[in-house]
């Protein structure tokens, strides 16, 4: 939320306590209903200026590709199989973290990869990725088997430290294990 945002919500809100106030202490009629008529009329000002600076702002990240919605940014992660097809897909729009592993009923995840082909070399919490600064970082969570990336400007695969968030980038695959997920 930006200063200009929260200075329009803060004058709704005292526009609107003072409307409340006003109609509940003030004795002259008059006073009253010029003091709420004022008030009300401040309230929706500043309501609608901070419904239209939301929505300017929530442009400006679709068209700078922030927010996890623009061209660049990664939207989903798709489980390849072994001819590089996708088989499943997992939505990560909105989110700012996503937990990669296995489903043990005890410990929920939000990329379950326990029906995958090789879900034996997977961790429970295997992995996590977070998303700050308009970026997707992974994390190895000091999983068993390792995470390896498979950059997309150079094709190279490169192992990922343990505890060491690494920068993913659209068209990226991730192997966890043996398991390979694509950033889409």
């Amino acid at each position: 939320m930006n200063g200009k945002r929260f200075a329009d919500i803060m004058s709704c809100s005292i526009s609107a306590a003072i409307v409340i106030l006003g109609y509940l202490y003030l004795e002259e009629n008059n006073i009253k209903w010029l003091v709420c008529g004022v008030c009300s009329v401040l309230f929706l000002l500043f309501l609608v200026l901070a419904v239209m600076d939301e929505s300017r702002e929530g442009k400006l990240r679709r068209k700078n590709g922030t927010g996890g919605r623009g061209k660049k940014s990664i939207h989903a992660l798709a489980l390849l199989d072994e001819n590089n097809q996708a088989i499943s897909e997992w939505n990560i729009v909105g989110k700012i973290s996503v937990l990669i592993g296995r489903d043990t009923h005890r410990e929920d995840v939000d990329i379950n990869l326990t029906n995958s082909a090789f879900a034996g070399m997977v961790d429970r919490q295997h992995a996590v990725m977070n998303y700050t600064a308009g970026q997707w970082y992974v994390e190895d969570l000091e999983s068993a088997n390792g995470i390896r990336i498979q950059k997309k400007k150079d094709n190279k695969i490169y192992k990922v430290a343990k505890n060491q968030p690494c920068l993913i980038e659209k068209g990226d695959i991730l192997f966890i294990g043996l398991t390979k997920l694509a950033a889409i």
